[in-house]
């Protein structure tokens, strides 16, 4: 997901902001100011992002974030940014998102902050993948070391499927995110 982008035509997107089970906002577009409370509170935001009618975007058809965050007023600024983190994903794809149909392929996993925040190590990484958009997931092996996160997908067998991702990351400030790309990559 990109934090801030434009939208292509064709594109569908709506954002919506909570605290707790209150609505803060709701935007048809991926971005957009929301006034929160001064005191401390948690957030989350979902995100939903839909791409239709081209084929040029054959690969991540559909994406929907659920991050979640805990955010005061800063009284000495005027406007601040949330701390919602944004999954960065390492993929030896070729150049068209596609990943061979072999076992023990890394996916490499960070998160990036959005509006000048810079994100803390991560604490927790999982990754789930599935073959029929959603229904039936298998979880990746992951494995942290030095502060990086590396999952190992296994598509043995799956050529010609597409693959949904579904990765959940945490960082020491107990901000995360849980995001779902449908058809992140092909298997060739």
């Amino acid at each position: 997901m990109r934090p801030i982008s434009r939208t292509a035509p064709g594109a569908a997107n709506d954002a919506v902001r909570h605290r707790g089970r209150a609505d803060l906002g709701e935007s048809g577009w991926p971005f957009g100011a929301f006034p929160v409370p001064a005191e401390e509170g948690r957030y989350s935001l979902e995100q939903n992002v839909m791409k239709t009618g081209s084929r040029v975007w054959a690969r991540s058809t559909s994406v929907t974030s659920v991050c979640e965050s805990t955010s005061k007023l800063d009284a000495s600024v005027y406007s601040q940014g949330i701390p919602i983190l944004f999954p960065r994903y390492d993929l030896p794809e070729g150049g068209l998102k596609t990943l061979a149909a072999t076992d023990g392929r890394h996916i490499g996993l960070t998160a990036t902050g959005h509006a000048g925040h810079t994100p803390a190590a991560l604490t927790s990484a999982t990754l789930s993948y599935c073959y029929d958009g959603g229904t039936t997931w298998t979880e990746a092996q992951v494995s942290q070391q030095g502060g990086h996160c590396a999952a190992t997908v296994n598509h043995a067998g799956a050529t010609g499927r597409q693959v949904t991702l579904r990765p959940e990351l945490t960082d020491a400030h107990g901000d995360s995110v849980t995001q779902t790309v449908v058809r992140a990559y092909d298997v060739r």
